[in-house]
């Protein structure tokens, strides 16, 4: 009887790390650069440019040519599934650079390669003057 108990409990954690592995589409390339780096990135034909803090941060600035996708909204994955394409280079940002590392983990795991802005907009604004 315990065997039988074993094999089961066997057979569904192997289930479960096989569904796991189906969801994740495989993991992208993520460079954490720095404000040159970023803007030779981002003027690169093809690249996907997303600022990843909240709405009103972005009303109140950003990089042109940006999208706002909020990595703490609870839906960032499902929208950044629906609006990028995961055969290009996306270019993410925040505020300092810490919420942008968070979102390149997730894209990266979703199978984007990711360019990241290490200082973020502050450092971005701050290399302008």
């Amino acid at each position: 009887m315990k065997k039988i108990y074993f094999l089961l409990v066997l057979l569904i954690l192997i289930s479960c790390s096989l569904s796991v592995e189906k969801k994740v589409h495989g993991k992208g390339r993520v460079s954490s650069v720095s404000v040159e780096e970023f803007a030779a990135a981002i003027g690169s034909e093809g690249v996907q440019l997303v600022d990843v803090r909240t709405a009103g941060e972005y009303a109140a600035g950003s990089i042109d040519g940006s999208i706002n996708i909020d990595v703490n909204s609870g839906h960032f994955g499902e929208a950044a599934d629906s609006l990028l394409d995961k055969k290009r280079t996306v270019a993410v940002y925040c505020r300092s650079g810490r919420r942008s590392k968070k979102a390149a983990e997730i894209l990266s795991m979703m199978g984007f390669d990711v360019v990241e802005l290490d200082k973020g907009y502050n450092g971005w604004i701050e290399s302008a003057r």
